[in-house]
This record gives structure tokens, C-alpha cells and sequence, in this order.
């Protein structure tokens, strides 16, 4: 599978994990975003690997974006 594929298809799935966190409860939601962020992160290491820092900036403001709707929407204030 070309490096390309490869990180749609983490992306794809980090996609789907974060659509899911609407329909979880509890602590999959926390599940979910772990996920997200996991498979974002495996785009993130192939596209540094291959000097694609455009792909690199893009998916990392991803990643804070998704962290960021977590932490406001559903993570326990303390």
C-alpha cells in the first residue's frame, strides 16, 4: 500500500472513531477520541517520514481540533 493510502486510511479511521463520539456514553467516548487521535497520529508519522509537511501541519491542527471538542464537550470539568 502506497505511504499516500496508508495515511487516508488512518485518516479515514480516525474519521470514523471521532463521529462515533456523539453516539458512545461514558467512557467510550473517551474510547473513541483515543482512537481518533491514535490513527491520527500513525498519518502524522508517515507524512514526517516522507517530508510531507504540508500533510504534517494539516493533520496536527486536526488533532488539536479534535482534542480541543473533547475537552470543551465532553470531558469532566474537576
Amino acid at each position: 500500500m502506497s505511504d499516500t493510502k496508508e495515511m487516508a486510511r488512518f485518516e479515514a479511521l480516525a474519521e470514523e472513531a471521532y463521529t462515533r463520539i456523539y453516539d458512545e456514553r461514558g467512557h467510550n467516548v473517551k474510547d473513541c477520541i483515543e482512537d481518533a487521535l491514535y490513527n491520527l497520529a500513525r498519518a502524522v508519522d508517515i507524512a514526517q517520514m516522507r517530508g510531507l509537511t504540508g500533510e504534517v501541519e494539516r493533520l496536527k491542527k486536526r488533532i488539536a481540533h479534535i482534542q480541543g471538542v473533547y475537552d470543551s464537550r465532553f470531558k469532566k470539568k474537576t
